[in-house]
């Protein structure tokens, strides 16, 4: 069978099941009080378990960080670039930037990625994301703490409180304590331990419920305006385009030529730049409006842009 055919094949499963998803939120077979606490069993439990066992798997190097760094530095120029678009465009939304930045990896990235290239590599993406998430926690939330439809009896979150929350964020905890133990060079054993395999073991059960629950709460999620459909998806037809631009750069310049990393850094690299922008920028806007709508609407058609890309641009790159 064509090479092609069996990589849009691979993402298959992803599509049902979001489509699963959004059939079980129009039937009301689930209701917002069972998604919720799914989301809390996936970024507390199931996602860290997830990226614990990658990390700890990985041979990791020293140079890994400087990918990191690329990554915030990245998602920095795209709000600016947000600033510059919202400007042009002359629009009076304030969250409007913040689309600009980002990448929803966790949620989308990583069940694409896995579904393509298996697990086994999904600690490429997820060291990429260590920036994004980064950016996240401190730049990001900043802004949307300046920024919102309904300011009033609203308390300032100080940046010592954003660092303190990244730093104890159960999918970061999950990440850096992988790293860790990996580059103490403790790996196997941490595996084949009794005390600690078992552990192991335990965590990979979790680790295996994170994909399928991560996509049906995204498509529970998805919801489209088709009345004000023109303008955000305007918007994301300009970020698409941005952010592939980057990547072909970052993948040409640094992955390539700089760090000589191999291809499947290069397709990780791909996988995020064509991702959402993060969905906690939603969470954060305080109060109802209409720009706050646009928000909600332009994720839900990034999510389809960004599935049709990356099917395509798997086909084509590799």
């Amino acid at each position: 069978m064509n090479e092609n055919i069996v990589i849009a094949f691979k993402v298959v499963p992803v599509i049902l099941i979001i489509a699963l998803g959004i059939i079980l939120e129009k039937t009301k077979f689930i209701n917002d009080g069972t998604v919720k606490g799914m989301k809390k069993i996936v970024l507390n439990i199931s996602l860290p378990s997830l990226l614990f066992l990658n990390f700890l798997r990985a041979d990791l190097k020293p140079k890994y960080l400087l990918i990191s760094l690329v990554i915030f530095a990245t998602c920095a120029i795209g709000l600016a670039m947000g600033f510059l678009f919202k400007k042009l465009q002359r629009s009076t939304n304030q969250f409007y930037p913040s689309v600009y930045s980002s990448f929803v990896t966790g949620l989308l990235g990583y069940p694409l990625f896995i579904s393509v290239f298996g697990s086994e590599q999904l600690y490429k993406l997820a060291i990429l994301d260590i920036g994004n998430l980064t950016f996240i926690f401190t730049i990001l939330l900043s802004f949307l703490d300046s920024v919102s439809c309904d300011r009033s009896g609203r308390t300032k979150i100080r940046f010592t409180e954003q660092i303190k929350k990244m730093a104890k964020s159960p999918v970061m905890v999950g990440m850096l304590l992988g790293i860790l133990i990996s580059m103490s060079g403790k790996g196997a054993f941490f595996e084949t331990y009794p005390a600690t395999s078992a552990i192991v073991t335990a965590l990979t059960m979790f680790a295996n419920t994170s994909v399928p629950i991560i996509l049906l709460v995204m498509g529970y999620e998805l919801h489209f305006d088709l009345k004000n459909f023109i303008a955000p998806v305007y918007a994301v037809l300009l970020r698409v385009i941005m952010m592939l631009s980057f990547a072909y750069f970052l993948n040409t310049y640094i992955i390539d030529k700089l760090l000589g990393l191999d291809e499947m850094f290069q397709m990780a690299v791909y996988t995020m730049f064509v991702l959402p922008p993060t969905f906690i920028i939603p969470v954060f806007i305080e109060g109802e409006c209409e720009e706050k709508g646009f928000i909600l609407n332009f994720l839900s058609i990034h999510v389809i842009f960004s599935i049709a890309a990356f099917i395509a641009i798997m086909t084509l790159v590799r």
